[in-house]
């Protein structure tokens, strides 16, 4: 792993742009040196500084969705996200050093473009450091994805409208599963409401779920998912209870499934096959030695 510092002139002084580290785990450290990239740069080795620098997550490769949901939260979690979403304030002074809010922004701006730099691999590092700004630079990897999110966009509301229950599935993985659809959705920007997503659960439901899904979809208010979730998890257990359903998983659990009691032999129930009469379960060999006695 590796920590990379670019140092690039800016007026009076050079200021620290960005810090790279190849490999997984813990952005923002280093062990060893790994690589170094544009002319100027200056590598430092910062195996001392302990593993409390950067934010624990994978860095960008080629999985945008969870890398941007992560990366997110961790520049709201350090005041820097606003760098991202906003424009470099116009400066009420000639002298922008003595502006306080563009020097806040331009500290702000440059805390979140080292955070972005260090937190994506080296095959994405020319992308990120050819920029100036943090929003720049997070618009740049956006466009990138973007074809492919596209596609990715377009099989998710596939799963989510084609969505159904499977048979080893209960109604908690099931709910989950539609919720995890939900939230990649988000994350792409294509957000599914509540009422939409109990729905498609709803649709989704075999025969035993046939009366609460009646009932639920033609009620007059917009569906709540918890709501939903709960009133379906309350017909499962009684289906269970009653023997009606199986606990998903492939087998029966002791707790909801009673072993039906044997039924003690009944020997009267018996029809011979030779005189077809009830309870003469030898009859047919006596019948048959009498009818050849009598020739």
């Amino acid at each position: 792993m590796v920590i990379i510092f670019l140092f690039y002139a800016r007026e009076e002084d050079d200021v620290a742009r960005v810090a790279v580290r190849s490999g997984v785990g813990w952005a923002g450290t280093a062990a060893s040196v790994d690589r170094v990239v544009p002319v100027g740069a200056t590598v430092v080795n910062m195996s001392d500084r302990g593993r409390s620098g950067g934010p624990r997550f994978a860095q960008l490769d080629d999985d945008n969705i969870m890398w941007a949901a992560y990366q997110r939260a961790q520049l709201k979690k350090e005041k820097q996200w606003k760098a991202v979403v906003t424009d470099r304030p116009a400066s009420g002074s000639d002298n922008k050093k003595a502006d306080p809010v563009v020097e806040e922004w331009d500290d702000m701006n440059e805390a979140a473009l080292a955070t972005i730099q260090m937190s994506v691999k080296l095959v994405h590092l020319n992308t990120v450091t050819s920029f100036d700004t943090a929003k720049e630079a997070w618009d740049a990897l956006r466009v990138m994805f973007q074809a492919r999110d596209n596609a990715q966009l377009l099989q998710l509301m596939d799963e989510l409208s084609s969505l159904k229950k499977g048979d080893d599935e209960n109604i908690n993985k099931f709910s989950s599963r539609a919720k995890m659809l939900r939230d990649e959705l988000a994350m792409l920007g294509d957000p599914v409401d509540d009422n939409t997503l109990a729905l498609r659960v709803l649709s989704g439901l075999p025969s035993e779920y046939g009366m609460l899904r009646t009932v639920l979809e033609n009620k007059d208010v917009k569906l709540v998912m918890s709501d939903v979730t709960a009133k379906l998890l309350q017909v499962e257990q009684r289906n269970i209870a009653g023997g009606s359903l199986k606990p998903a998983g492939g087998f029966e659990s002791q707790a909801f499934t009673v072993a039906a009691p044997k039924k003690p032999f009944d020997k009267k129930s018996v029809v011979c096959y030779y005189c077809d009469k009830k309870g003469r379960m030898n009859g047919a060999f006596y019948k048959r030695k009498a009818d050849e006695a009598k020739g």
